[in-house]
This record gives structure tokens, C-alpha cells and sequence, in this order.
């Protein structure tokens, strides 16, 4: 199959020839997200961020709820970037023995008709002692992140029409485990 690419920046864009004929093709890294589950006050941690695809006349900022996440753009375990990203998106100190990953441990693909990026889903169990108090604006400054927490009881998590298929997978996961219920 031929391949060029017309794009090569954060993500990388080819146009590949298939016997269907040309496909646009969006290579990016793979990620991880997480959902975390605060066991002092038996609440749900999401995030709130900026997002430039989401800006609309009705979201000038691109305001968006989602879960604290991040991209495999240095060469560690997905545990390890869970750890890594819980502290930079959400000031949340844990290891990775904390992480569990769902899916035994395989990723999914986020859009297997646009994209090979492929999703960790992970979970952890947080207590009040394992975060920074008190709040603030979180992420990484250099790549322009604004991320405040957002915190969810069980029942508004039940409750909670989420923008995001990532958090509606982790929400939809985590209803259907008899623990927190």
C-alpha cells in the first residue's frame, strides 16, 4: 500500500491507498484514562479542561468534563503514566500497585476507522491523604493545560449525562461493580 503523509505535528496524518481507494489515516500515540474513586468521601473524581476541538459559539473555551488521561509520548508502562498523570492533571500522589487496569490489562482501539490509537482504561481507589490540598489549577503549565477537579458523589456519577465516551465507559464500568454499590 502507498502511503504519504500531509500531516506531522501532535499527530500525524497519511493518506494511505487501499483497494477501497485513498484513506485518511490519523497516527497517534497510544493513551491511558482513569477514573478515580475517593473512598474518605465516597465520591468520583473528573476532570475539567480546555479542549480547542470542542470550541463552539456555545463553548468559546472548549470547556469540557472528562477523566484524568494522557499519551504514551515518553516510553514508560501504562501504570507508570497513570501514576505520572494523576499527579500532574489532578495533584493525586498514588503508585502503581494503586492502578488497576481494566480490560486485563489490553487496550481498546478509541476509533479504528480514523485512528490506531488505542485506550488503557484504568481505576483507582484514592483516599483524602493521597492528593494536594487544597484545590488549584492543575496540569502541565508548558503545554498550556487548565484542569480544575470536578468531584462527583456516587450518586451524581449515577446521575451524570458525561460529553466524553471515555468517562461514559469508565462511569458504565464502575455502575456494574457490586463494592461501591
Amino acid at each position: 500500500m502507498n502511503r504519504r503523509i500531509v500531516y506531522n505535528g501532535f499527530f500525524k496524518v497519511e493518506i494511505i491507498e487501499t483497494p477501497q481507494g485513498e484513506r485518511e489515516v490519523v497516527r497517534a500515540t497510544d493513551s491511558v484514562t482513569i477514573l478515580f474513586y475517593n473512598l474518605s468521601n465516597q465520591s468520583v473524581l473528573l476532570i475539567r479542561e480546555p479542549r480547542a476541538p470542542m470550541i463552539t459559539n456555545k463553548n468559546p473555551d472548549g470547556s469540557t468534563i472528562g477523566n484524568v488521561a494522557g499519551r504514551f509520548d515518553i516510553d514508560i508502562s501504562p501504570r507508570a503514566l497513570v501514576v505520572k498523570e494523576a499527579k500532574e492533571e489532578a495533584g493525586i500522589i498514588i503508585e502503581e500497585s494503586d492502578v488497576i487496569l481494566l480490560n486485563h490489562g489490553q487496550s481498546l482501539a478509541v476509533n479504528s476507522g480514523m485512528t490506531n490509537e488505542k485506550c488503557y482504561l484504568a481505576f483507582a481507589v484514592i483516599s483524602d491523604a493521597m492528593f494536594e490540598q487544597p484545590e488549584r489549577i492543575f496540569g502541565n503549565q508548558e503545554e498550556g493545560e487548565r484542569i480544575e477537579r470536578i468531584w462527583l458523589t456516587k450518586e451524581q456519577f449515577k446521575e451524570y449525562q458525561p460529553e466524553c465516551l471515555r468517562v461514559f465507559t469508565l462511569q458504565q464500568w464502575f455502575l456494574n461493580q457490586e463494592t461501591f454499590q
